[in-house]
């Protein structure tokens, strides 16, 4: 069924197709090395092709829903600021501001110009014989969330199978586990590959509330889900990512109660059989992990150490003095003593400068040096990314961010699918994932700000959404 004349989008759709394609340019090399021109030219002309919609739909940025992106606003002039009137070192956070903000800033226009463009495509929604019509964006964009996972399941293929077969692999196309020229964080793969699982999830849990009786939605789609959710989990344990599975248990644990208190209307048996093939592929992805990292099931008691921070102060010096036992009589775990003790420490340089130290990066390490001048200069974050948002730009900034992302979790549900599940879910995997990962840097922040942008953009539609159910 066609779209009437009066609600079809003003946005021309090749314009939209430039969108989708710089995202999916972008999200696939987002965090590879060493070709930080791919990266660049996506961003700026996505930025570019943004600027259209934004001035297109410049009036709806007058309504409240629209207060998610005033508050990134706001965090930028904040930003601003802090620079100019509370900098704690002037040379470092001006480098910081001409590099991390920059960046952020051509990030926000591109991610809001393509909300936008989406939210208001005139084949958004459109419905034919009862049945909603597949978005061909969605499915674009889709490919482009899922391409760091493909990404690497071929750098997995290659570096594993390749000398077997006598294929001389590139430095590029493998895989690094420490320092290298083309090695790729663990916090990396966690902040752009959690986001496309929950996103798969929903999408699961879309289906189920569709009613949907075609053979694509039935089987071919939901596998395809399936299978971004299972080779993200392979991602996480062969990377051995902690962090990762974690919070890939608790999207799945948080799928699992809405799916059975959602009320999709579907028939009990079937939520649970779909709860029981995730649950056996998580077991199957946790067992090993959990066997292989012991710091797992001493977590609780290396906690209680780290917390003592004035009695055992090894957390200062990185390693370089040691670390103390724990109530067993062993040696706590590195990676459980030290965060639990930086993130005690995090709090109370925290509420000691409520305003932030001004540094994205490396606001903790320098907070920590004045107070306390003999710790190492390999102290950097507090693995927390939302702590290291509120010791760089204060309880303000980070207010800003928190109540920018929560709104459109709220808003997204006159939103229609798949942008609703795509807001709500993303979103989530970041609120959850900065929690502990040590994502405050410049990618990861502004992939974050990416997310709220482009959330915001998805329910400031310009079509009135209750008026193309009708269609």
């Amino acid at each position: 069924m066609s779209v009437p004349r009066e609600l079809r989008s003003a946005i021309p759709e090749w314009l939209i197709w430039i969108q989708c394609i710089a995202f999916v340019v972008l999200y696939a090399v987002w965090i590879l090395p060493e070709i930080v021109g791919f990266r660049n030219t996506a961003l700026v002309v996505g930025a570019l092709a943004g600027l259209y919609p934004i001035y297109l739909y410049r009036d709806q940025l007058l309504q409240k829903r629209a207060i998610s992106i005033w508050l990134i606003v706001a965090l930028f002039f904040w930003a601003s600021f802090h620079l100019f009137f509370l900098a704690h070192d002037y040379a470092a956070q001006l480098l910081e501001y001409k590099r991390i903000w920059k960046y952020a800033a051509i990030g926000a226009i591109f991610a809001f110009g393509l909300g936008l463009s989406l939210a208001n495509a005139s084949n958004s929604g459109v419905v034919k014989d009862g049945q909603s019509q597949p978005n061909p964006y969605w499915r674009l964009i889709f490919l482009g969330l899922c391409a760091p996972v493909l990404i690497y399941l071929l750098k997995y293929v290659a570096t594993t199978y390749g000398p077997r077969w006598g294929i001389q692999v590139p430095a590029y196309l493998q895989i690094y586990f420490g320092p290298q020229p083309f090695y790729v964080p663990k916090t990396d793969y966690v902040a752009f590959c959690l986001p496309p699982l929950a996103i798969a999830l929903g999408g699961i849990q879309n289906l189920f509330a569709s009613h949907s009786n075609s053979k694509a939605q039935g089987y071919i789609t939901p596998s395809l889900y399936l299978a971004v959710i299972v080779a993200t989990l392979f991602l996480f344990h062969i990377q051995n990512i902690k962090n990762g599975m974690a919070y890939a248990a608790l999207c799945m644990l948080v799928f699992a109660l809405t799916l059975l208190f959602g009320g999709s209307g579907r028939r009990i048996y079937q939520k649970l059989l779909v709860i029981a093939i995730g649950g056996g592929f998580l077991v199957a992805a946790l067992y090993p992990h959990v066997q292989k990292n012991e710091s797992w099931r001493t977590l609780v008691a290396d906690t209680k150490v780290a917390l003592q921070t004035d009695q055992y102060q090894q957390w200062k010096y990185s390693g370089a003095q040691g670390y103390p036992n724990n109530e067993f009589g062993q040696m706590v775990s590195a990676t459980n003593y030290e965060r639990a003790a930086w993130f005690k420490v995090g709090l109370q340089l925290a509420s000691q400068n409520p305003v932030g130290y001004g540094l994205v990066e490396d606001s903790f390490k320098k907070m920590a040096k004045d107070k306390w001048p003999e710790v190492s200069p390999n102290l950097s974050h507090s693995h927390s990314g939302w702590l290291d948002v509120i010791l760089a730009l204060g309880f303000p900034g980070f207010a800003f961010i928190l109540v920018a992302l929560l709104l459109p979790m709220f808003q997204a549900k006159s939103t229609l699918q798949p942008w609703q599940s795509l807001i709500r879910w993303a979103l989530l995997a970041n609120a959850m994932l900065w929690i502990t990962t040590e994502v405050a840097a410049t990618v990861t922040f502004v992939a974050l700000i990416f997310w709220i942008c482009w959330s915001a953009g998805l329910t400031l539609p310009m079509v009135i959404k209750s008026d193309m159910r009708k269609l």
